[in-house]
């Protein structure tokens, strides 16, 4: 299973993202809070529906306050369950 976390600044494009990833055979999820993202992940594992092979996820910077500094924990213990997961980090020049 591959999972992609899309996340970034407000306006960076993030949403535009997903619809592209959803273009090309992504089941796309946007605004995920990161609570929900291991309870997720093992139910797309545990599920083996083809149609989640590939799996990406936004999740705001503007989260539930010290939710993302759980985020890569739960990155290297999905990776360590067999998940390819990768994070994408969107940035947006201010001008």
């Amino acid at each position: 299973m591959k999972l992609l976390v899309i996340t970034g600044l407000s306006g960076s494009g993030k949403s535009i993202a997903l619809h592209t990833l959803e273009d090309l055979g992504y089941y796309c999820i946007d605004n995920l809070p990161v609570f929900l993202l291991e309870d997720l992940a093992r139910r797309l594992i545990d599920g083996c529906d083809p149609a989640f092979e590939r799996t990406a996820v936004g999740i705001d910077a503007r989260n539930a306050p010290g939710s993302l500094v759980d985020l890569p924990g739960l990155v290297n213990e999905l990776r360590a369950r067999g998940v390819e997961c990768q994070i994408v980090f969107l940035d947006a020049r201010t001008d």
